[in-house]
């Protein structure tokens, strides 16, 4: 008998919420920091965060975007000049995604991993975004969850390998079709390869339900951001990681 959504939102379910939103904060922050970063070959693990505009160096205060953004004004308390407002918005992103998944998932180590899933999901999702780039470092990061989330689906880390494999070379394959047959590009290379590794963390079925959904709301938005934008290439990693937390987080059946 497949849980009911309705049934995981119990009492025991608040402290979990509660537990878990300081670490969607302090993540998010993470994020933004990362995001800014790792696009422009900067160091992330090296030096203080500084405001983009001055250098100042940011204090404990000013850490944390979605607060310091609104008691601040949304500008640099230090120099005055207005703060993007992608740093609120990528922290109350994470706190989102980081309560949700705590109100949603019981089990202490699908917990885990499905909150370690978010801050690299979200930031993949935030440098093809901005940049049109899916990092390979952070795919790389990706592999060791994936492989406990397959081990703990169903024991057995071997499983889903050859899946991973087809996948990959059906979706590269996709991609080259269709630039040759549109001239436009598709698909990218790193959206290829983040979605063979959806393909080995989930059982088949469930991959079906992420690819079906990962899918639609690509071309649906694809469709609304070329005419919104002008541009050729729609961020297909925002829709993946989407659908990726989606298929975490959901009661799915394993089977149909």
């Amino acid at each position: 008998m497949i849980e009911s959504i309705g049934d995981r939102f119990t009492v025991g379910s608040l402290a979990q919420i509660a537990f878990a939103a300081p670490f969607g904060l302090i993540f998010g922050s993470f994020v933004t920091a990362l995001t800014y970063r790792l696009p422009r070959h900067e160091s992330v693990g090296e030096g203080r965060s500084r405001c983009p505009k001055c250098g100042h160096v940011l204090g404990v205060r000013d850490l944390f975007p979605l607060f310091s953004w609104v008691v601040s004004g949304g500008a640099c308390r230090h120099c005055g000049v207005a703060i993007s407002r992608r740093y609120p918005v990528i922290e109350g992103v994470s706190l989102f995604l980081f309560m949700i998944t705590a109100a949603m998932v019981h089990d202490p180590l699908r917990l885990a991993l499905a909150l370690a899933f978010i801050p690299l999901l979200l930031s993949l999702a935030v440098i093809d975004f901005e940049h049109q780039k899916v990092p390979d470092v952070l795919l790389g990061l990706l592999v060791p969850l994936v492989l406990g989330w397959r081990w703990q689906s169903d024991g057995g880390v071997g499983a889903g390998i050859l899946a991973a494999a087809i996948t990959l070379a059906a979706t590269v394959g996709i991609g080259l079709l269709f630039r040759g047959a549109t001239g436009e590009s598709g698909m990218g290379l790193g959206d290829a390869k983040l979605i063979s590794l959806a393909a080995y963390a989930f059982p088949p079925f469930i991959f079906f339900l992420f690819l079906a959904g990962a899918s639609a709301m690509g071309l649906g938005l694809g469709v609304w951001w070329r005419r919104q934008t002008g541009q050729e290439r729609f961020p297909f990693a925002v829709t993946i990681a989407l659908g990726w937390w989606l298929c975490v987080i959901l009661p799915l059946p394993v089977e149909p």
